[in-house]
């Protein structure tokens, strides 16, 4: 079957394919800069307290497993020294009584953060909003190009956007779909201008899904739980030292290359 190939006029490439790529690109200039702007201020840390506790606990965690993991290096007072330092009944570090941290409590106690969440809400929604009723009302129902390859019928939703032609092959794309394509293609871009400082869509989005679900994750991280949990783990842990007899092994291997060495 032989698919018949369509001229485009070139007056699409200039009043729709440029003033839309010119459109995304200023639409992403503009976002990126009122993030900045509202993010640029300087607030005082609210709750450091917590949040360094928070910190020391995960880093105990993560030590604790490395001591699990790595302590047959050991020697045997070494490894049992160290286990104490983390799991003894009163002094150790997995047996400390920590403050649970409630997200809810954090939320409805701290207004900063309330208005981080609706910044962030805003500076995210409103531009894709605007930018998306834009693109509808002035650059609907256009084709623009062709893909350099075959596709098969399944990328007509994804490619044809704005048009229903069941005949038209799917390697074409309309205005639309190339709209939503160059908003993910230029996020290479962002992170080339603004490096760390670029806005990134999944991240934020990740936070918005936990935002509007707290119960999902209510602590982030639950500090009592990964004591015990890690407790249990170490507590299980019986010495094996890997090195026991290291010293003949190698004086032996010494010993066989120097009689090679002297034949």
């Amino acid at each position: 079957m032989v698919v018949q190939e369509l001229v485009l006029d070139r007056e699409v490439r200039n009043w729709v394919l440029l003033p839309l790529t010119a459109c995304v690109l200023l639409m992403q200039l503009l976002r990126q800069y009122v993030s900045q702007l509202f993010t640029g201020s300087k607030q005082p840390p609210a709750n450091a307290e917590k949040a360094a506790a928070e910190a020391r606990g995960k880093m105990a965690v993560a030590r604790s497993t490395l001591l699990r993991a790595n302590g047959s290096f050991l020697p045997e007072p070494a490894f049992r020294q160290r286990k104490a330092f983390f799991a003894a009944k009163d002094t150790g570090v997995l047996n400390e009584k920590v403050e649970a941290t409630n997200m809810q409590e954090m939320m409805m106690t701290n207004p900063d953060m309330m208005q981080g969440m609706m910044r962030q809400q805003l500076t995210g929604l409103v531009p894709q909003l605007a930018l998306g009723a834009m693109v509808n009302f002035f650059f609907s129902g256009f084709i623009l190009g062709r893909v350099p390859f075959a596709l098969s019928p399944k990328f007509r939703m994804m490619l044809q956007r704005g048009i229903d032609l069941p005949s038209l092959d799917p390697s074409y794309f309309t205005s639309l779909s190339y709209c939503i394509l160059l908003l993910f293609g230029l996020r290479g871009v962002m992170m080339l201008m603004f490096r760390e400082k670029a806005i990134n869509d999944a991240q934020q989005m990740m936070a918005m899904q936990q935002q509007m679900n707290p119960m999902a994750n209510p602590m982030g991280f639950d500090a009592e739980k990964a004591f015990a949990a890690e407790r249990a783990a170490l507590g299980l842990v019986e010495h094996r030292w890997r090195l026991e007899g290291s010293e003949a092994r190698a004086a032996k291997v010494l010993r066989q290359q120097a009689a090679h060495a002297g034949k």
